[in-house]
C-alpha cells in the first residue's frame, strides 16, 4: 500500500472517532432519568468513561431503553472497544432499530473483531435502511463495504460502492486502490495486494472512476494506454472491454475476445459476450458462450440465468425455464430473473406460476427502484 493510500484509509478512519451524536431519541424511561441526565453531562463535559458507565448502567436498569445502548455504543466505538461496542449495537438491532447508521456502526465493529461476514451483512443492511451523507459514519461505511465485498469476490457490488465513494470524496487513493484490486477480481484486502500488481491496480481502479465532463472519452484514453502497458493482463481487457460494449459494441466484442484468449474460463467475459450477442438478436450465436459460463461455474446465477434466457430466445422454453429456475434459487432477489420467469411461464401456460414470478417481480423492483433512487441523491 503505498503512503498517499494508507495516509487515505486512516483520514477516512478518523472521521469515524469525530463522530457526532445521533439526534436526539426519546425521552429515558423515568426509572433512569436521573442516570442518564447524568451520562449526557458528562459527555457533554468530555468526561467519556464515566458517561459510558453511567449509560452501562442505564441500559441494565432499562434494557429497552435504544438510545441509551446506542448513546453506549457511539462511545464504545470512539474508545475503540469494538467487542463491547457491537454487543450495544446487536441490542439495538434486536430493539428492530430502523436507522441504516446504528447497522453501519455494528458492521464497522464486526469489520475490527474480523467478523468479516456478519460485516458484511451489517453494513449493507444499513446501506439499505439509508445513511445520510452528513454524517461522519458514511463514508468509512461505504468505503469497509466495498472492502469486504472485493475480499468476498463481489467485485461488481464492490465497485458501486466505489463508485458512491468518488462523489464524496473524488481521487481519494485508498477508494481508488479497492477500484483497481476489485476490476483485477482478487478477492483480498487491500493490504494484502503484492508489491507487482499495485501499480495496475492503482492505474486500473483510477480508469474505472473517470468522473469529469467527457468520463467515457477520457475512460476510453486510460484504457487504451493500459491494454499497452499490461498485454497480458486478462482483466484489464475485460475492464476495458465493459467500457466499450456501452459505445462501441464491436471493439468491445474484440476486447471480450482478446480476454478469452488470455483466460478461457474468464466467466464474467463469458457471460458479457453472450449477452451482447443476445441483444443483437443472434442467440445462436450467444449459446456455445452460454454453456461454456454454466460450465465453468455451474453455481453461478449468473450463468445460469445467460444460458436460461438463451434457450429461451431459441424457443427452448422448458430447457430455458429450468435454468431461470436454478439461477433464482442461488439469486432469490433478482427482479430481472422473476421477469424472465414469468414471461417464460407464460409462454408455457404455466399461469399460476407466472402470475407469482410476476408479483414478485413487482416486489424486487419496487425495493431496486427505492435503492437506484437513494444512491442518485
Amino acid at each position: 500500500m503505498t503512503r498517499g493510500t494508507l495516509a487515505a484509509v486512516l483520514w477516512v478512519s478518523c472521521l469515524v472517532s469525530r463522530a457526532q451524536d445521533s439526534p436526539a431519541g426519546p425521552a429515558p424511561p423515568t426509572v433512569v432519568a436521573s442516570l442518564a441526565r447524568q451520562a449526557a453531562e458528562a459527555k457533554a463535559g468530555g468526561r467519556l468513561e464515566q458517561s459510558a458507565a453511567l449509560y452501562g448502567k442505564a441500559v441494565k436498569v432499562a434494557p429497552s431503553w435504544a438510545e441509551g445502548w446506542r448513546q453506549l455504543g457511539l462511545l464504545q466505538f470512539d474508545a475503540q472497544q469494538y467487542t463491547a461496542c457491537r454487543d450495544s449495537f446487536q441490542k439495538l438491532a434486536r430493539l428492530n432499530s430502523k436507522l441504516g447508521s446504528d447497522f453501519a456502526y455494528l458492521g464497522l465493529c464486526e469489520f475490527h473483531t474480523k467478523e468479516y461476514r456478519a460485516a458484511v451483512a451489517d453494513l449493507e443492511k444499513g446501506y439499505a435502511l439509508g445513511l445520510r451523507l452528513e454524517e461522519p459514519v458514511t463514508p468509512v461505511a461505504l468505503y469497509r463495504t466495498a472492502v469486504l465485498q472485493t475480499q468476498a469476490g463481489n467485485f461488481e457490488r464492490a465497485l458501486q460502492f466505489c463508485r458512491l465513494l468518488t462523489r464524496l470524496k473524488p481521487n481519494d487513493p485508498a477508494v481508488v486502490a479497492v477500484a483497481g484490486i476489485a476490476s483485477l477480481r482478487l478477492p483480498i484486502f487491500p493490504q494484502e495486494l503484492a508489491e507487482g500488481d499495485r501499480d495496475v491496480a492503482f492505474k486500473l481502479g483510477s480508469a474505472m472512476l473517470t468522473g469529469g465532463a467527457h468520463p467515457v472519452e477520457e475512460a476510453t484514453r486510460r484504457f487504451e494506454e493500459l491494454v499497452k502497458e499490461y498485454p497480458d493482463r486478462p482483466n484489464v481487457h475485460y475492464s476495458y472491454a465493459m467500457i466499450l460494449l456501452a459505445n462501441d459494441p464491436n471493439r468491445g466484442v474484440t476486447a471480450l475476445e482478446r480476454t478469452l484468449a488470455l483466460d478461457p474460463k474468464h466467466l464474467p467475459a463469458l457471460v458479457a459476450m453472450a449477452f451482447e450477442y443476445l441483444n443483437r438478436g443472434e442467440a445462436a450465436r450467444a449459446l456455445p458462450f452460454a454453456e461454456r459460463a454454466v460450465a465453468t461455474a455451474p453455481g453461478s446465477f449468473a450463468a445460469r440465468g445467460c444460458l436460461g434466457r438463451t434457450l429461451v430466445e431459441l424457443n427452448q422454453f422448458e430447457k430455458g425455464a429450468k435454468e431461470l429456475e436454478l439461477a433464482a434459487k442461488l439469486e432469490p432477489s433478482s427482479s430481472q430473473l422473476q421477469f424472465l420467469l414469468s414471461s417464460t411461464y407464460t409462454k408455457l401456460g404455466r399461469k399460476e406460476e407466472a402470475a407469482r414470478a410476476r408479483a414478485e417481480f413487482a416486489r424486487l423492483k419496487a425495493a431496486e427502484d427505492e435503492r437506484m433512487g437513494r444512491e442518485e441523491k
